[in-house]
């Protein structure tokens, strides 16, 4: 009685994240296009061949949400797992999932190095910041490390629901 009392929980946990993942993507998917859509036709004054997007503040903000909830989830996770023991003899990873710890590390610590490489690569390049020159090495490394680790690490998240939604059995 109690193993059935157990997966019922367990099942409305999942029924819970998996409504909130449905609805943040579909929130992040309207801030995008919000983003996108409005102040696209609107000129940069100092700069009038560049476009001025009049949404980035929320961009922004919807993007620290995002961090803040993905690090109070994964914190809610390791303690739930702890509250309510979870048995690894009956729940046993296998396959890729064993893996998943070593691919995520791997892929943010590939993804630093090969932006920091292209940072340093780039070094002698001026950006063009506010209607500013800034060619200072350091952020420009900086920058392209952050850059491309965000867009690699997006791609592999991407990847990794697709392929968990995909081969999920419930």
């Amino acid at each position: 009685m109690a193993n059935i009392q157990q997966a019922s929980a367990q099942d409305k946990v999942e029924k819970i994240a998996k409504i909130t993942l449905w609805t943040l993507i579909g929130l992040t998917i309207l801030v995008v296009a919000l983003f996108v859509g409005i102040g696209y036709d609107t000129p940069y004054e100092e700069k009038p061949t560049i476009v001025n997007p009049q949404l980035t503040d929320l961009l922004i903000c919807w993007t620290y949400f995002l961090i803040a909830a993905a690090a109070l989830s994964t914190v809610g996770a390791i303690l739930y797992g702890f509250v309510s023991g979870g048995n690894k003899s009956r729940n046993e990873d296998k396959g890729f999932l064993k893996h998943t710890g070593l691919v995520a590390w791997g892929t943010f610590i590939v993804s630093i190095v090969v932006g920091v490489a292209l940072g340093a690569a780039n070094s002698s390049e001026v950006m063009l910041i506010n209607g500013k020159d800034w060619n200072e090495p350091s952020a420009i490394i900086l920058t392209d490390a952050s850059m491309v680790s965000i867009i690699v690490l997006t791609i592999v998240t991407v990847i990794a629901t697709a392929y968990s939604m995909i081969t999920s059995k419930k």
